[in-house]
């Protein structure tokens, strides 16, 4: 048996509000966080709310929340010396970033994710 050795939390939420120095897109609104407290309390709500199937990107299932404006995604990866990484997504757009688009944005975090696991290799 291996334990979760490594965990990521990845939250995007649009901007609500302008800033007149710097342009108003999501790629400044992403947080990052190792929280096992996080990943498990989200873990926790997603299979009591499970949503509904949004798309599915790089073998991620992404699904849209029912009750908010947000989209979510987890998954778990095995890694060399018996660790496993668990890592959560959620993004939560607003009328502000009409032009976001979660395929995109998921598409941008996955990367983060798999270059911050190759540097575990």
């Amino acid at each position: 048996m291996t334990a979760i050795t490594h965990v990521y939390n990845y939250t995007v939420r649009c901007p609500h509000y302008k800033d007149p120095e710097h342009p108003v897109t999501w790629l400044n609104h992403i947080e990052m966080n190792q929280s096992c407290e996080i990943a498990l309390n989200r873990i926790t709500k997603w299979h009591e709310l499970s949503g509904d199937k949004s798309f599915e990107t790089n073998k991620f299932v992404v699904r849209k929340a029912e009750n908010e404006d947000a989209y979510f995604s987890m998954q778990s990866d095995r890694l060399k010396n018996d660790g496993h990484a668990l890592v959560t997504f959620k993004i939560f757009l607003d009328d502000c970033c009409d032009d976001a688009a979660p395929e995109e944005i998921m598409q941008h975090l996955i990367e983060d994710y798999q270059q911050r696991l190759a540097k575990l290799e």
